[in-house]
């Protein structure tokens, strides 16, 4: 009597490509300098203007209304409708700001004033 003999296949969980992980590293360390070059100062004191990004989906009067809300002037847009550059009037006026939906509060000068163009 013959015995057939089946194969089983064994197979490998595909490995992720060693190339993948430096281009992880290399991406996330480059966010990481951005957003540190980027940041504006921790104890930022009234009267500081910052650059507030909001999701990239929203409409500019969806952004105009969330910083309005939060109780900031609204100095200008930005190159895009999802950027606003604002002056915070109250220590608060960064927390709140965040809870209006903003993904980010970065120092506007070193965008070059968000459009290009930087006034004082």
């Amino acid at each position: 009597m013959l015995r057939s003999r089946t194969r089983h296949l064994v197979r490998c969980p595909r490995r992720w490509p060693v190339a993948a992980n430096a281009s992880l590293l290399l991406v996330g360390s480059g966010l990481a300098l951005a957003m540190l070059s980027l940041a504006p100062r921790p104890t930022a004191p009234a009267g500081t203007v910052l650059a507030a990004v909001f999701p990239p989906w929203w409409s500019a009067t969806r952004s105009f209304l969330a910083a309005s809300g939060a109780g900031v002037a609204i100095l200008r847009a930005g190159a895009l409708p999802a950027i606003l550059v604002v002056r915070l009037d109250r220590p608060e006026s960064r927390a709140r700001l965040r809870e209006a939906g903003a993904w980010l509060l970065l120092d506007p000068q070193a965008l070059g004033g968000c459009n290009g163009e930087i006034s004082s």
